[in-house]
């Protein structure tokens, strides 16, 4: 005896070793946790192991294999396959479900496999294989399970036998049993379209599921079946389906109640908490209710049942018609989560409750009714609030913004309507912080300078400034704003220059001189510009960039407007005798900086400079501290797009999210805002950075001395453009696909330094010079001298992003 057992033995190992050896693995710790909570199996695989990666679920069937968990198998079955409210996925079976295994009513068993992989289509894809057991002995006469996907009733069949005496009168008493086929279990739906007798392999054609055990009968049913019905009940909806199970042998005809009914609603919500409702009594379930009684009420949260559900601020209630469980938004064993909604910032929560109710009535002793509900409310707005807590001695905007949950992370920032990336900002000179606050949410502190070139001077007057910045928190994939919140405040300065993105230029000069002149007698440039306002110390000046004689200078991928401030030496009288003589002319050299983008155009600024983006900044310098006069060059009046395709007919808006895959082609069009049909308009170099800064790092050349540059990461071809109504002179017009040859996913920028060339003489160093073949539009120059005015232009940010994140 113990030699055939040992040989049951090896056979047995050697099955399980090949089992094991088929692609099968046990799955690795903390992977996955498991429980048996009442009749269910409860299985919870942990996202952070499953991160990058895609899984599948397969029942294991004894007799016909692995079968592969889908909808339509779950809620035939007994199966649900969903997520927790913190994103781990969550399988759950009931012990009747199609591939349990039983073993007298009491010991059950399910094996899963939970296949993973790296790729979308599960090539490659490593199986765990993870059994589950659950005892379960303490069965009611009937149980009802309300799942997300499946209602399911199973009763207890002990019955007393029937004698046969009493078989033909039962028989013809019930007509409806007349044609029940012999040996063979029969199911009678009533619903208000009428009564319907089908076998048990027709009802699972139409989604049910019935079997039975060693002492009970089941039936798993959907939800809003043809054969169910809606009824109200005590303000809650209810699924019902009314079903006899019937059985015919010899003398015995056996018919058993098998309906079943659950709740499909009963949820409502208020700003602090949401209220679950079930009703206590049913009638379709509980005949005689002068009878019912109500033994036990048990709520839980996932699979654990709360003792005392006051501890957790939980409130369950209930009464002779409704059991009532209130949650407070937020409390534990929930969580909140940030969402958006047409570009508001709000929060959802989500818990996941069950209850279980055991009654008794006459009819059926006891009852164990059992539903497992998943709540989400709805969105629910919450506007930022913003604290400002600036002080104007400290010349700092000092703004709190708040309050966001911890999954909220600082991603972009919008100032002046221009969006900065955190690290842009911080590169800009702003100042930006995370605090907490005591209720569990966080904010961010975001400090700017009163002197940032972003700050808007909404008011300048003598010798005051009211200024303002406008911040807008944006949704970084799509460029939504979810808020925008702007701060003013008031600064009292001795001296100051305003440079206003309308080329209005307001300063405030303070002559410090021994002895002290007559402000009113200074002028600018021009002479007949004189002070608006002006003290014994102080003149105030307001002049825009083409009057007063002011000058422009192109520098880098800055254009200068400059003027001077400046007091003619008086001319004593000749028959005086001079006891005080005056230093040189006094003069204050006034300058003004703006970035040569693409939204600066001399003499086509706009005109409200409140809604323009602030983007001046200002110096005011005594003329003996300025270098030797430079060169003074015009800079150019050149606009840049990007077009949506290749026909560059339709163009993306300013400011607006331009998302592209890897590969995809950016279309970049530049144009020369010109009259002159013989000038022409080149891009000179162009190249790619992840920021707005030109001269930041990493760059990627695109085209170098108007050549296209194809590199490892980016490549880049010229377009030809031809005459159009909106084309006028191709020559005015400039083309480029860039293309992102990496698979990398970031935010990139497009920057051109430009030139436009006349065939006038040559200056010495222009980069129109050169014997180039004017034959190719991929070459940057003509084959003839010209003289060239310079530019610069900036395209972006370009979002370079994952296919399935669009």
């Amino acid at each position: 005896m113990e030699a055939v057992g040992y040989s049951v033995y090896r056979i047995w190992l050697l099955f399980l070793l090949f089992w094991l050896g088929q692609g099968r693995q046990m799955a690795p710790p903390g992977f996955v946790e498991s429980s048996c909570r009442s009749r269910i199996f409860w299985m919870k695989l942990n996202k952070l192991l499953l991160r990058g990666k895609f899984f599948q679920l397969e029942i294991n069937d004894p007799y016909a294999g692995p079968l592969l968990l889908d909808e339509k198998l779950a809620s035939r079955c007994g199966y649900v396959l969903s997520e927790d409210v913190w994103g781990n996925p969550v399988f759950r079976a009931s012990v009747l479900g199609c591939h349990v295994a039983n073993e007298a009513d009491e010991l059950f068993s399910l094996t899963v496999n939970i296949k993973v992989s790296s790729f979308l289509s599960m090539r490659a894809a490593v199986t765990y294989t993870y059994p589950m057991y659950c005892f379960y002995s303490s069965w009611a006469s009937r149980e009802i399970m309300c799942e997300e996907n499946y209602m399911e009733v199973s009763v207890k069949t002990d019955v007393p036998a029937v004698s046969n005496d009493y078989t033909v009168a039962w028989m013809s008493a019930l007509p409806e049993t007349q044609n029940v086929a012999y040996q063979l279990w029969q199911l009678m739906f009533v619903s208000p379209s009428g009564r319907k007798i089908i076998t048990v392999s027709d009802a699972a054609k139409l989604g049910y599921s019935f079997n039975n055990t060693l002492s009970r009968v089941y039936l798993r049913a959907p939800y809003h079946s043809n054969e169910s019905d809606i009824s109200m009940v005590s303000g809650v909806n209810m699924n019902i389906v009314t079903s006899t199970s019937m059985y015919r042998q010899r003398w015995l005809l056996l018919l058993i109640d098998t309906t079943v009914s659950c709740p499909v609603d009963g949820i409502s919500f208020t700003d602090t908490a949401l209220t679950w409702t079930v009703p206590s009594v049913i009638p379709t379930l509980v005949v005689q209710e002068s009878t019912f009684l109500s033994k036990n009420i048990l709520m839980g949260v996932d699979d654990q049942v709360i003792v005392n559900p006051e501890e957790k601020n939980y409130l369950l209630e209930h009464n002779e018609t409704l059991i009532r469980i209130t949650i407070p938004i937020g409390a534990e064993g929930g969580k909140l989560k940030s969402s958006i909604s047409g570009g508001v910032y709000g929060i959802i929560y989500s818990i996941d409750l069950f209850l279980e109710h055991t009654w008794t009535d006459a009819d059926w002793q006891t009852t164990k009714y059992t539903v497992i509900k998943s709540i989400t409310t709805p969105f629910m707005p919450q506007i930022p609030t913003v604290i400002n807590n600036t002080l104007p001695e400290e010349r700092l905007f000092n703004v709190a913004f708040g309050h966001f949950l911890p999954d909220v992370s600082l991603v972009t920032i919008a100032i002046g309507n221009v969006p900065f990336t955190l690290r842009e900002a911080q590169h800009q000179g702003f100042k930006i912080y995370e605090t907490l606050f005591s209720n569990r949410t966080k904010g961010f502190i975001l400090q700017v300078s009163f002197d940032d070139p972003y700050v808007l001077k909404e008011e300048v007057s003598f010798q005051k400034i009211k200024a303002r910045f406008d911040v807008a928190l944006k949704k970084v994939r799509t460029m939504d704003t979810l808020q925008m919140f702007s701060v003013r405040c008031s600064f009292n300065y001795s001296e100051f220059i305003v440079c206003h993105p309308d080329g209005t230029i307001m300063v405030s000069a303070q002559m410090k001189t021994v002895p002290a002149i007559d402000m009113s007698k200074t002028k600018l440039r021009d002479s007949s510009c004189k002070p608006r306002e002006h003290d014994e110390r102080h003149a105030f000046f307001k002049f825009h960039v083409t009057t007063c004689g002011t000058s422009a200078r192109f520098e880098g991928d800055h254009i200068i407007y400059e003027n001077e401030i400046s007091y003619e030496k008086e001319t004593l009288p000749e028959q005086s005798i001079p006891t005080i003589t005056r230093d040189p002319d006094y003069r204050l050299t006034v300058s003004c900086y703006y970035r040569a983008k693409e939204t600066l155009v001399l003499g086509a600024f706009a005109s409200d400079p409140s809604t323009s983006p602030p983007f001046g900044s200002g110096t005011m310098v005594p003329r003996s501290n300025i270098a030797a006069h430079r060169r003074v060059r015009q800079a150019l009046n050149v606009v840049s797009r990007v077009s949506k395709d290749e026909s560059f007919i339709e163009f993306y808006e300013p400011n607006m999210a331009i998302l592209k895959q890897p590969v995809e082609p950016v279309f970049l069009e530049v144009e020369l805002k010109d009259k002159s049909p013989d000038t022409e308009l080149y891009l000179e170099n162009c190249w790619v950075t992840g920021s707005l800064e030109s001269n930041s790092s990493p760059r990627w050349n695109i085209t170098v001395d108007g050549y296209e540059i194809n590199g490892s990461e980016y490549a880049a071809e010229f377009c030809p453009v031809a005459v159009s109504p909106r084309v006028r002179h191709p020559s005015h017009f400039k083309r480029l696909a860039v293309r992102t040859l990496a698979h990398r996913l970031e935010q990139v920028y497009v920057h051109c330094l430009v030139a436009a060339c006349s065939p006038t003489n040559t200056l010495p160093g222009s980069p129109c010079t050169g014997q180039r073949s004017s034959s190719s539009e991929r070459k940057a120059f003509p084959g003839h001298s010209a003289v060239s005015l310079q530019g610069y232009v900036l395209a972006g940010p370009v979002w370079i992003v994952d296919p399935d994140l669009r």
